[in-house]
């Protein structure tokens, strides 16, 4: 994927996103100066392995706790697009989840923090328009927004992506430490079924040189020993 460009439109706060995968630097300071203000995130080749591995749990279950229906077949969406090039490994499908309660000064997405600027969707629908584009795309991030803040949808979701055999990676602003201390059984399904984990809060004062991925250089990226 060298030299490759993405355009995300926004028009509901009138910004085009682009992402550029591998494209020398001259050629990104031309495309700045042609379309305005500049914010570098995460644009660096894929990782050969994890800085470390998510936890093996005793708690570990097949399938989601489903003993609360009513939030489980439907998840609030900010939106979801395809062939993200720097949102994880490869071109992905990306699902970004409203509403966040970490709200990190400085998040370059700070329309996902209000869960009313989204639209709950149901998980078949999401699922339903990530298999439609699975031929073009290497897996699924789940992004916000804080995914970990709506635990039963983002593990039915995960549960449903795992059994097409997709490639599942999230990013969260909890510390996974944070996460495997709330006890939750949804949040231990889900970091026992994904593939890969980028944790922590953006800091703003340590954005420069975050390296691959990751908004700040506090995060980190785990991955999943227990996914063969």
């Amino acid at each position: 994927m060298n030299n490759e460009m993405v355009f995300v439109l926004e028009p509901d706060v009138g910004r085009v996103t682009v992402e550029i995968s591998q494209a020398p630097a001259e050629k990104v300071d031309d495309l700045a100066h042609d379309l305005g203000r500049r914010v570098d995130l995460n644009c660096a080749k894929p990782s050969e392995r994890p800085h470390r591995n998510l936890p093996i749990l005793q708690s570990q279950c097949a399938s989601p706790d489903r003993t609360t229906e009513a939030d489980k077949h439907s998840i609030w969406l900010y939106r979801l697009y395809h062939n993200s090039v720097v949102d994880g490994p490869g071109r992905r499908s990306v699902a970004q989840v409203a509403g966040c309660s970490i709200r990190c000064p400085g998040c370059y997405v700070p329309q996902t923090h209000e869960r009313g600027n989204g639209t709950r969707v149901s998980i078949t629908t999401v699922v339903s328009e990530i298999v439609r584009n699975q031929v073009n795309n290497d897996g699924v991030t789940i992004l916000g927004g804080e995914p970990f803040d709506q635990p039963g949808p983002v593990a039915e979701l995960v549960f449903r992506l795992r059994s097409h055999g997709l490639h599942v990676m999230i990013y969260s602003g909890y510390t996974i430490e944070a996460l495997i201390q709330r006890k939750d059984p949804n949040i231990d399904y889900i970091l026992t079924h994904i593939d890969l984990l980028i944790d922590g809060p953006f800091l703003i004062k340590l954005g420069e040189n975050a390296g691959e991925y990751r908004g700040s250089r506090n995060q980190r990226i785990i991955g999943n020993a227990t996914i063969g």
